[in-house]
């Protein structure tokens, strides 16, 4: 406060297990806390089934772009936001590039353009987190497509749980 700045610790270069060290008894890191394992239902690393469905089959996953990281720089968006998907998905599903798309689950859909790219692994589909309502052709986001599960270990929340049918605007 004196000075104006605050000056990080270790003189700005801190280096792991050297300057700074876990705050565990040992100063090592636990793989296998006893006490975290504990408060799991599978157990630490329990399997987990993927909950995709037949009805539903492909993952949703909303991935920060250099552009949001957050919704706060979303108003900036000036036209519709995409969902990136795979050609080998869209091919089925009859979907070319920019075309008009329903993503859908039993929560909710939302409405977009397509935009085809073997960058989204098969199986994945991606729709950019930060994305305001205006930017979409039904005013809903992926939020709307989210389950309201939370993880077994924390009580977080399981947005990349979603999965999703994709299909052309105007088919069911």
């Amino acid at each position: 406060m004196e000075h104006g700045t605050a000056a990080p610790p270790h003189g700005g270069a801190p280096i792991q297990f050297v300057d700074v060290f876990p705050l565990t008894d040992d100063k090592k890191v636990d793989l296998f806390p006893e006490g975290i394992a504990a408060d799991a239902p599978a157990g630490l690393y329990g399997y987990q089934a993927d909950p995709a469905t037949e009805a539903f089959p492909l993952a949703l996953i909303s991935p920060a772009s250099e552009k949001t990281i957050s919704s706060t720089l979303g108003e900036l968006r000036e036209r519709a936001a995409v969902l990136h998907i795979h050609p080998d998905d869209a091919a089925p599903r009859a979907i070319a590039q920019s075309d008009a798309v329903r993503v859908f689950n039993a929560l909710g859909e939302l409405h977009c353009p397509a935009n085809l790219t073997p960058d989204v692994r098969r199986g994945t589909v991606a729709f950019s987190k930060g994305v305001w309502r205006k930017n979409t052709y039904n005013g809903s986001t992926s939020n709307a497509l989210c389950p309201d599960t939370l993880t077994d270990l924390g009580g977080g929340a399981c947005f990349n749980d979603a999965r999703v049918q994709v299909a052309l605007l105007g088919r069911h």
